[in-house]
């Protein structure tokens, strides 16, 4: 099942509409099947961020639609694409974005809150999901109180607690050292295995996007290459390595 598909995206800061190389975004087309865990990559802007941005309906394209389960969010007000991506969107930032003057367990469950959920189906969330992340023991510490990994866990359960079609992370290792990278996502493979959670993530790490199953390369603001995993992920490592190379003219 297609959960996000988005076409002829096109967006420009001054000038004209007209297709360009100057453009950040040149008429991009895109699709994302339920299941799958893909990353995007290209060099410093190439348009990751600002693509990730329009797909959430953070910010709005000059021209093309996205489509997500079959809802058209850019047809949608700020206020119906924010009840949309609050019901619908898990998005898991690069700088987390938690509240210090609440616990993980309540800036967790805040999606939740905000529907008026019970407490109790709360608890029952915020149990699988810490606990899915290995972080159950330290939920009612506050963020200031836990490391850079654990806080960024607890962002991903926040991101998963509304059980969203699909998750978007943006440079989600991008704060970590690489230790505490690698068993990050090794929690978001375990999700996308065992849950067959749909995830789109934003990255410039390499290893990262080595352990998903698919990788879109930007570049001159359209999909440059489209490459999928045959389950080696240190020969995967390596074609992600020889496509960037080319993208950069090495």
């Amino acid at each position: 099942m297609k959960v996000l598909c988005a076409e002829d995206i096109v967006k420009v800061y001054g000038g004209s509409l007209e297709i360009n190389p100057t453009n950040i975004l040149n008429g991009l087309n895109l699709s994302i099947e339920g299941g799958e865990f893909t990353a995007i990559m290209g060099q410093s802007g190439s348009g990751k961020t600002t693509l990730l941005n329009i797909l959430s309906g953070i910010d709005a394209p000059n021209g093309g639609t996205v489509k997500i389960m079959n809802k058209y969010i850019t047809s949608l007000s700020k206020k119906e694409k924010s009840i949309f991506r609050r019901e619908n969107l898990g998005i898991i930032f690069q700088n987390f974005n938690l509240l210090d003057n609440i616990t993980l367990a309540e800036n967790a469950a805040l999606p939740l809150i905000f529907k008026g959920v019970s407490a109790s189906d709360i608890d029952k969330k915020i149990k699988e999901y810490f606990t899915l992340f290995n972080i159950y023991d330290i939920r009612d510490k506050y963020p200031y109180n836990v490391s850079i990994g654990e806080q960024q866990r607890s962002a991903a359960c926040r991101a998963l607690i509304n059980d969203p079609c699909i998750i978007l992370a943006d440079e989600p290792t991008g704060s970590l050292d690489p230790n505490t990278s690698k068993n990050f996502m090794e929690h978001l493979q375990m999700l996308n295995e065992e849950k067959k959670t749909t995830i789109l993530m934003v990255t410039h790490d390499i290893y990262a996007a080595s352990c998903c199953k698919r990788v879109l390369f930007l570049k001159s603001g359209r999909i440059f290459a489209d490459i999928y995993s045959k389950g080696d992920q240190s020969a995967f490592f390596n074609r992600i390595l020889d496509t960037l190379a080319v993208i950069s003219g090495e």
